[in-house]
């Protein structure tokens, strides 16, 4: 298969070394981006605005860190300091706090899409759970954002293993939407369109979206329990495990007591994994008439 473009763009975040960076000079750094914000204030003659105060300041940085104003306490606190970095370590304090965790983690859940219910794989909350907690500790870890993508473009294993296999679990058994995602985020390019057809107005063909694609249509999940032994008092079936399999051959035989049916087990389960689930649940034996819309004109 050829390789185009975004393939080959796409491969150099999944297969491309961690690089050792040095701790960059923030000073500098900041400097230059002041250069480059005054010449283009000066090139559109603008006269730029005054540094903002202690009291505007303390406020907007605990709402771009934290995501939340300032306690009088925390308030009264940086006013009254008279250290010359005090603003630099507050900055640095919210950033080491549960506050940017919480803060960024809503948006990153926004910008990756994550929901409670991910159905794929029997896994559902628990894949959630393992995406969550990853995306926690990576936002903690301050994890570069090129591992970042790394790690779910490339995710693969067990949920309480990987949390970033929830990036596909997401998106299960959706490989085309989810790569029209996936471009979308992480290349900031759309190619939703050519799902169905060549892209009227840009290059990407139909072709190129399946080639993409087909890079990660081979991710599945699996529907087997973790205990084997509840798994076959639920479902049945299968032969015995062989020595030297997964479970070191423990289970051989699993026979139920006498007149216990495998479905009143799997009954039984499900009734104590029901408050876990968070659905809305229909009783279907409440029978009422449904209420049309006055205008409804059809007799089906």
């Amino acid at each position: 298969m050829k390789l185009n473009p975004l393939c080959a763009l796409l491969a150099s975040f999944a297969t491309s070394a961690l690089m050792a960076h040095a701790a960059p000079d923030l000073q500098a750094t900041a400097a230059k981006i002041d250069e480059l914000v005054n010449a283009k204030l000066a090139k559109e003659k603008i006269q730029p605005n005054k540094p903002a105060s202690d009291e505007i300041f303390v406020r907007r940085v605990f709402l771009d860190i934290a995501g939340r104003i300032p306690t009088l306490t925390e308030t009264n606190e940086f006013l009254k300091s008279t250290d010359a970095d005090k603003r630099a370590k507050l900055i640095d304090k919210l950033l080491a706090g549960d506050g940017y965790v919480q803060n960024f983690y809503n948006y990153w859940a926004d910008i990756l899409r994550m929901k409670t219910q991910m159905i794929g794989g029997g896994q559902s909350l628990p894949a959630f759970y393992g995406y969550s907690r990853w995306l926690k500790e990576s936002l903690r870890e301050n994890k570069p954002y090129d591992q970042m993508v790394r790690e779910v473009v490339t995710a693969d294993g067990k949920t309480y293993d990987n949390g970033a296999v929830g990036f596909y679990i997401r998106d299960y058994n959706m490989p085309l939407d989810n790569m029209a995602v996936t471009t979308q985020i992480f290349l900031g390019t759309s190619m939703v369109c050519a799902q169905c057809h060549n892209h009227p107005f840009d290059k990407w063909t139909q072709m190129d979206y399946y080639q993409m694609a087909a890079h990660t249509y081979g991710m599945t999940g699996s529907n087997g329990l973790t205990n084997p032994l509840l798994a076959q008092a639920m479902y049945g079936g299968g032969a015995p495990r062989k020595k030297g399999n997964r479970y070191g051959g423990a289970v051989t035989k699993f026979d139920l007591p006498e007149g216990i049916e495998r479905k009143d087990v799997g009954r039984a389960m499900s009734e104590i994994l029901r408050p876990l689930r968070y659905n809305t649940v229909l009783n279907q034996t409440d029978k009422k008439a449904l209420v049309l819309p006055h205008d409804y004109q059809y007799t089906e």
